[in-house]
């Protein structure tokens, strides 16, 4: 049921207006002037205001005014004795969606009201339909339309209602802290902590002191006690960052906090219960770490129960065009600058490009872009020279030097057909006339390589 708003000054014209609209089925509200309208509508949200244009006080066009700054979503219908072709230009100008003049046919109100009630009805489904896009293609802090990642998606709201240990793997720059803070805010957990710790970051001696904490007069300047890490993630998740940088002896003791569910300060002899789910993040081969001695067995068999491979971006270029929205939407300079898009050559050469830091490296690529660019569009951004993008394109670091002669070609036309799918926005003809092949023949080929039109459309 929808709700109408009212405003007449005349009694007896009002009260009719309100029994048609009742009879029509909405809820009807009533006011007898423009400030007592303006009152009810900072109160309570409407589909339809209907108001007088000549009334004492505040008239028709000055509620209009209103309703289009205050309720952008209202529609106003202005009824007037008085109408003429200057008052209706004026009234579509300050927002009336409609106007009708007196004496008036309840067939005429109703056709007006049914044609504002289907326009509403026609946005709201668009309105529904873009939420679902959004909420298919966001997750958390996290977005994207690339199949890959949409399968990502799945798994973290799937291990988010568990507790199992995670192992996120990925290449620098690919977001690894923001799925493991998905993973945090989707589960249980969610309010408690979220306690990220980088284990590189730190010396041997200092990691142990962080994540386990300690004891005043532990060592020379502990001046005072001080919980670590483990402690204060205690009922929430505790993300453990360039895990193959911990030495040997710090995994035997992480190993059994992780067994024990018990941690005690270094310096100390009480031991403090825990409760904690442990997310670990990686961007080297764990297994040749095992090899080397590095990784000792029994802590690799712990932190990895369940592992997350994230995708490089090279692999998800049909998400290009809407990080690159994305991140020019929430960057300062940008909002200030006005600056709103990349212009068609720029995109091309970014779609080229291989990526090695992946969105890292586009944040800061686009940060340099903002700040040297003169416009509202950017025509210009600073990428390696392309003999290093060959060279990247031939030994990047996720095995492309090992493929076989047939691996690389059929990766190359993958990452080429995608390329063209993003510039065209999914058209198949457009694509197929620049890849000069025919219809039939890029169908066939998206089919073999997993690339559907629809990721590709609603891009740029």
């Amino acid at each position: 049921m929808y709700n109408v708003l009212i405003v007449e000054d005349h009694d007896r014209l009002r009260e009719q207006l309100g029994q048609f609209y009742e009879q029509e089925g909405f809820r009807v509200t009533t006011a007898s002037c423009g400030e007592e309208g303006v009152k009810i509508l900072s109160e309570e949200k409407f589909a339809i205001v209907v108001s007088d244009v000549k009334m004492p006080g505040m008239d028709g066009f000055q509620l209009a005014r209103h309703v289009r700054e205050k309720c952008p979503d209202t529609d106003v219908i202005l009824v007037t004795a008085f109408g003429n072709i200057k008052q209706a230009v004026e009234a579509m100008k300050l927002g009336a969606s409609d106007y009708i003049t007196k004496p008036f046919q309840p067939e005429a109100i109703r056709l007006v009201s049914e044609k504002l009630i289907e326009k509403r009805r026609l946005l709201d489904e668009v309105r529904e339909l873009r939420q679902k896009v959004h909420e298919e293609h966001h997750l958390e802090n996290i977005l994207s339309k690339s199949p890959k990642m949409l399968k990502v998606f799945d798994l973290i709201r799937s291990l988010a209602e568990t507790d199992s240990g995670v192992m996120i793997t990925g290449e620098t720059g690919t977001g690894k802290e923001l799925v493991a803070r998905a993973i945090h805010n989707l589960s249980r957990r969610r309010s408690k902590q979220f306690v990220a710790i980088n284990c590189g970051a730190f010396p041997d001696t200092l990691l142990e002191s962080e994540l386990f904490g300690y004891e005043k007069g532990a060592f020379t300047g502990a001046v005072q006690s001080r919980a670590g890490k483990i402690e204060i993630a205690d009922g929430g998740t505790l993300f453990l960052d360039e895990i193959e940088t911990m030495a040997p002896p710090m995994q035997v003791k992480l190993l059994r906090v992780l067994q024990e569910r018990e941690v005690e300060r270094l310096g100390g002899n009480r031991k403090v219960k825990v409760d904690m789910r442990v997310v670990a993040a990686t961007n080297v081969d764990l297994k040749i770490c095992l090899a080397r001695g590095t990784l000792r067995e029994d802590f690799y068999y712990r932190i990895n129960v369940i592992p997350l491979e994230l995708p490089p971006l090279r692999e998800r270029l049909e998400d290009l065009p809407v990080l690159i929205n994305h991140i020019l939407s929430k960057h300062a300079v940008a909002q200030e600058k006005k600056i709103k898009q990349v212009g068609p050559q720029v995109l091309d050469h970014m779609l080229a490009y291989r990526w090695p830091g992946n969105i890292r490296e586009l944040e800061n690529i686009l940060e340099r872009a903002i700040v040297k660019c003169q416009g509202e569009i950017i025509e210009d951004v600073d990428l390696p020279a392309p003999p290093q993008r060959i060279l990247d394109r031939l030994y990047v670091s996720n095995g492309d030097g090992d493929l076989s002669l047939k691996q690389w070609l059929q990766r190359s036309e993958k990452e080429y057909l995608r390329s063209l799918l993003i510039k065209h926005k999914g058209a198949i003809s457009l694509t197929a006339v620049e890849a000069k092949v025919d219809n039939k023949t890029l169908y066939r080929k998206m089919r073999r390589h997993g690339l559907h039109k629809e990721s590709f459309k609603d891009l740029g």
